[in-house]
């Protein structure tokens, strides 16, 4: 029997179909080749091609790589000259002027952001690629596993480059801090907390604090430098609350108790905390309430003289006696409500015994204790009391020091 040849027809004119729906009606003899993701378009002038091949040929890490090795090198260069100001002061014979100082401390806080927010988009770049390269899937396997090993050793890479520069950058605005010709003033000691909790760099915070308000104060352009005493109980000496709850949150984020503790003790517990909180809260009231007996007479004398019922000096005294004992009435309840408040007490309370007025002037500190026992115990409300290990017992221990218990039982959930 002759063999019977068949001859391939000639190619039959195409429509507007991809090649898989040409492969899926073809002959099933023929071997289907595994083709580019560009020949898998219809013609190479069409836009969907174009667009397509600038998609493939943009690879996101490559493009990323490039994007932050050119932010790397800025940054590096900014660093560097900041680094050089900071050097110039710390050598120079005069003392510099405090809007030098804040000045460089500026820039370096806009470092720190920088810094910040290029983590925090390479975190986002990285994952919107990793979306888009899950949806297309133009890629085989092969390639994608190599594309993501380099997409990885690109993020450890990025991830030392940032320690490092955030390294030097917290190890400039310490040095400067702390040269002895350097004054820290309230301005200064604001971009340094701000740079340093940007960077997430708190083991310095309470040896700033204590410079704060202990340091020698230099005189402006001296030369040679010429240092005043300091008054550390001076309510300029007192570190804002603002800025100690920062640091504080930085050393709680780090699980480091004694820097949290030591914090504490150069922020809340230092006697010009304490003094600038009467001055600024309770200054005007208390200046009120010495004014209010001049006031109520002066009341009191207006009423006697509208009235025609009894004698004008009874008619002011009756007066004067009943405003002043309203006044005084109202004021105390006032002081009571505000002094022995307790709903914002979570962990730790105060001991029984301990004046109220201490309990108001203290109230920043046992926050803060608070705080501190809520971080490094349960979360669980039932299972609270429950806590042992050694920096457990050694911060029951130093709140009970300081006149406040930690898990009172009568306050505790279902204990009541």
């Amino acid at each position: 029997m002759k063999r019977i040849s068949f001859r391939a027809q000639g190619p039959k004119p195409q429509g507007s179909v991809c090649q898989l729906c040409q492969f899926s009606t073809g002959s099933r003899t023929l071997p289907i080749a595994r083709s580019t993701p560009t020949s898998r378009l219809p013609n190479s002038n069409s836009p969907l091609q174009s667009r397509y091949s600038v998609q493939s040929s943009a690879n996101p890490t490559i493009i990323l790589a490039r994007r932050y090795a050119s932010k790397s090198s800025t940054q590096d260069s900014a660093i560097q000259q900041v680094a050089d100001e900071a050097s110039a002061l710390q050598k120079s014979d005069k003392v510099p002027s405090n809007e030098a100082v804040v000045e460089v401390l500026a820039k370096c806080q806009k470092i720190a952001e920088a810094l910040v927010s290029r983590e925090s988009g390479s975190t986002s770049s990285n994952d919107e690629g990793n979306a888009i390269s899950s949806l297309l899937d133009m890629e085989e396997k092969k390639s994608t596993s190599a594309r993501a090993e380099k997409r990885a050793h690109q993020a450890t890479k990025t991830t030392k480059l940032d320690s490092r520069l955030a390294d030097s950058l917290s190890r400039i605005v310490n040095d400067l801090l702390l040269d002895q010709k350097i004054f820290i003033s309230p301005e200064a000691l604001e971009h340094y907390t701000k740079t340093q909790s940007l960077l997430r760099r708190a083991e310095h915070f309470p040896e700033i604090f204590n410079l704060y308000a202990n340091k020698p104060v230099p005189e402006a352009n001296s030369s040679p430098p010429k240092y005043l005493k300091p008054n550390p109980k001076s309510i300029n000496s007192a570190v804002p609350s603002e800025l100690a709850n920062m640091a504080l949150d930085i050393a709680i984020a780090q699980k480091n108790l004694s820097l949290v503790l030591a914090i504490i003790d150069n922020t809340f517990c230092a006697p010009a905390f304490h003094r600038a909180k009467v001055f600024r809260k309770a200054g005007i009231p208390l200046a009120g309430l010495a004014s209010a007996p001049l006031a109520c007479y002066a009341a009191a004398t207006w009423a006697g003289a509208v009235q025609n019922t009894m004698d004008h000096s009874t008619a002011t005294g009756i007066a004067f006696a009943a405003s002043l004992a309203y006044v005084g009435g109202t004021s105390s309840i006032g002081i009571l409500a505000i002094t022995s408040a307790n709903d914002q007490m979570e962990r730790v309370t105060w001991i029984p015994g301990i004046p109220l007025r201490h309990r108001w002037l203290r109230e920043e500190e046992r926050s803060a204790m608070d705080r501190v026992a809520v971080a490094w115990g349960f979360k669980d409300p039932y299972m609270r009391g429950e806590e042992v290990g050694e920096e457990w017992e050694s911060l029951r221990e130093f709140i009970g020091m300081r006149g406040m218990i930690l898990d009172k039982t009568e306050l505790m959930a279902g204990m009541e």
